[in-house]
């Protein structure tokens, strides 16, 4: 598979998954934000009520190690001088966010 079917499948993949969750997802025309009129680097806007996702998508053959769920369904991960970026596993993500 090359680089952009599988970026594009990823894409796929992740808005079904939000639609799934109840979502109103959209994949941007082209995998580029400016069409939602956001940055380019957005691949799918998704709303529910009151909530807006604005999500890139990396489809990866692996991953760096340190971000393996091992025991844990969160990963927190901080450059130095940086923001804290939470990563979160696929069951947790659907725990969070499903349609009650």
């Amino acid at each position: 598979m090359n680089v952009a079917k599988k970026g594009y499948r990823g894409e796929v993949e992740v808005k079904e998954l939000l639609s799934d969750l109840g979502f109103d997802a959209e994949r941007s025309w082209g995998s580029d934000g400016r069409a939602f009129e956001l940055a380019s680097d957005i691949d799918i806007k998704a709303t529910r009520g009151e909530l807006e996702l604005h999500v890139q998508v990396k489809r990866r053959k692996k991953i760096a190690s340190y971000l393996a769920f091992k025991n844990a369904n969160l990963v927190a991960v901080r450059e130095d001088r940086g923001n804290w970026v939470f990563i979160m596993s696929e069951e947790m993500f659907k725990d969070v966010l499903s349609v009650e």
